[in-house]
C-alpha cells in the first residue's frame, strides 16, 4: 500500500469533493467537449469537475484507493469518468490528444519536472489548455500542505519554463486562504497557471 493509499483510506474525502478554487475559476475558458486528462487525480474532485462540464475525462493516479473514491464521486454526480492506475512520471501520453490537461498540487524535482511538463505540452492538441496549481517554495513557511522538500517546489518563472511552449492566459503567484477538505487549510503560497498551446 502506497502512502497515498494510506491517506485516502478513510470515508472522508481528504481534499473535499469540490474542485480547487482555480480550476473552478477557469470554467469560462474551458471547452464544453473534447478529451481531458487530470493528472494525480487522487479522489477525483478536479477531474470530475471537468466531466460535469461535458469533457470526456480520464483521471490518472498512483493510488487505487483514491481512484475507487473518484469512481464513487463520479457515480454520485452521475457523470462518466475513466480512471487509470499509473505513475505520471513513467506513463506515455499520446501526442496532440487532449483538449484540456489539469494538474493540481502534483510536484516533482528537476529534471523530472520539466520532462513531465514537456510531455504534457506535447499531449495537448493545438489550442488545448493546461491548468496547473502548484505550491511555491515560500509554502514551506506556511506549513499548510504540500511537500516538505524545497527541491520539489518551483517559482512562477521556473514553472513557466518547465511548460515552455504554452501561451499564458493566466500566470499568478500569491498567498491565498485554502479550504480544501482537512489537508489544505489556511494561508498558502500558491502558483496558478492557465496556458494555451498555439
Amino acid at each position: 500500500m502506497t502512502k497515498w493509499d494510506e491517506r485516502y483510506q478513510t470515508e472522508e474525502y481528504i481534499f473535499g469533493t469540490e474542485p480547487n478554487e482555480f480550476i473552478a475559476r477557469i470554467q469560462p475558458y474551458l471547452p464544453t467537449s473534447g478529451r481531458a486528462l487530470d493528472v494525480a487525480t487522487g479522489e477525483g474532485r478536479n477531474g470530475i469537475f471537468l466531466a460535469r462540464h461535458g469533457l470526456e475525462t480520464e483521471g490518472v493516479d498512483l493510488s487505487q484507493v483514491g481512484l475507487r473514491k473518484a469512481e464513487a464521486l463520479a457515480h454520485r454526480y452521475q457523470v462518466p469518468f475513466t480512471t487509470r492506475l499509473a505513475n505520471i512520471a513513467e506513463m506515455t501520453m499520446p501526442t496532440a490528444h487532449y483538449a484540456v490537461i489539469t494538474s493540481v498540487f502534483c510536484h516533482f524535482m528537476e529534471p523530472e519536472r520539466t520532462q513531465i511538463m514537456q510531455r504534457i505540452v506535447n499531449a495537448l492538441q493545438p489550442g488545448g489548455l493546461f491548468a496547473g496549481v502548484f505550491y511555491h517554495p515560500d509554502q514551506l513557511h506556511y506549513g499548510t500542505g504540500g511537500p516538505s522538500h524545497v527541491e520539489m517546489l518551483g517559482t512562477l518563472d521556473e514553472m513557466q519554463q518547465a511548460l515552455l511552449g504554452l501561451e499564458w492566459l493566466l500566470a499568478e503567484h500569491d498567498v491565498r486562504e485554502m479550504n480544501e477538505g482537512s489537508r489544505h487549510v489556511g494561508a498558502s503560497s500558491v502558483i496558478c497557471l492557465l496556458g494555451r498551446k498555439p
